[in-house]
């Protein structure tokens, strides 16, 4: 459109748009992004959590942290901090023969079961991903073993069989001694030649087959929700192209999972780590049981910390592993 006295073009503002002589700006979208409602949507389904630590949890932590440098003085009154520096610290870390050993013993023993809680769990929602009769009643069998070893039945369990898991692992072991001795699984997989340590992880697994199902149900379902949301179209383009079953495996689900297996690992370490039969935890329940709350404080933040700092270590290694797909 040209300007009948200059003969020259009009220049319109940007962001405008010319309807006969008036520009008119375009209506603003004041709409929030996918990403955007996404992040939110999130926030509110953790809101409760979030409320429920800062009012409830947090007070309790700052609390106990505190208890770690001071001594408690009962009164009638209630009760009063004298500060004592890190004194229970450097009890812990240089007088107490056992604490550090138990953290020692507990990491080594949390590569172990983390590794052989994630091959089953996965090993499992794979198989009941497929299309076979009565998967549904599988996993409902599967994840019950869960639902029984937590709560109040954990407790009432706990009590009337003397040592809980500890019972169920003895007999699960005798079964499995049943129908394959320790020595016979040992010497069937020298025959192969497989190297010891390997062979160390399988009976291990053999012997702890309760701890293992009743440690995998939530890794399970997570597992088995991440299988069910791949495309079954991505299986059949590879399947033309040639693909066979564990070829699929290895270049789609595995890496399409991928960061539920680190999700289903942080879980599993943390479970680990935590876990009632945990020698750390047992000596600070018993410090605790006990009225010593400020060396139950000490142990409990120090092991806090290790546990954080295995946990980024893990992370930042898996994660370079880890596919996106919006990445």
């Amino acid at each position: 459109m040209f300007n009948k006295k200059t003969a020259q073009p009009d220049v319109q503002q940007a962001g405008t748009v010319a309807v006969g002589k008036a520009a008119v700006k375009p209506p603003k979208n004041n709409r929030l992004s996918l990403t955007t409602r996404r992040n939110l949507m999130g926030w509110v389904f953790i809101l409760p959590f979030v409320i429920g630590f800062i009012m409830v949890f947090a007070p309790s932590l700052i609390l106990s942290f505190r208890f770690g440098f001071n001594d408690i003085i009962n009164s009638s009154t209630g009760y009063s901090l004298e500060g004592v520096g890190f004194h229970y610290y450097r009890q812990i870390l240089v007088i107490d023969p056992d604490f550090l050993r138990g953290i020692f013993e507990s990491t080594g023993s949390m590569f172990l079961n983390v590794f052989i809680v994630l091959i089953y769990a996965l090993l499992i929602a794979t198989i009941l991903n497929r299309n076979i009769s009565g998967k549904g009643f599988y996993r409902a069998i599967l994840f019950l073993p869960v639902v029984i070893s937590t709560g109040v039945i954990a407790l009432v369990d706990g009590a009337a069989l003397s040592g809980g898991h500890k019972a169920m692992d003895m007999v699960s072991g005798e079964v499995m001694g049943g129908l394959f001795t320790e020595t016979d699984i040992t010497m069937l997989l020298d025959s192969f030649n497989i190297s010891g340590g390997f062979t160390d992880v399988i009976v291990s697994a053999a012997n702890n087959v309760y701890k293992i199902i009743t440690s995998s149900g939530v890794q399970l379902v997570i597992f088995l929700a991440g299988l069910q949301s791949i495309s079954p179209a991505i299986y059949e383009s590879a399947t033309v192209e040639g693909c066979t079953w564990w070829e699929s495996f290895w270049k789609i689900t595995i890496p399409m999972i991928s960061p539920l297996i680190l999700v289903n690992l942080v879980y599993s370490v943390v479970d680990s780590f935590t876990s009632a039969d945990n020698s750390v935890m047992k000596g600070v329940y018993d410090d605790i049981g006990q009225a010593n709350f400020s060396l139950g404080s000490a142990k409990g933040f120090f092991y806090l910390l290790i546990v954080g700092v295995v946990l980024m270590v893990l992370v930042a290694i898996v994660n370079r592993f880890v596919f996106y797909e919006n990445k």
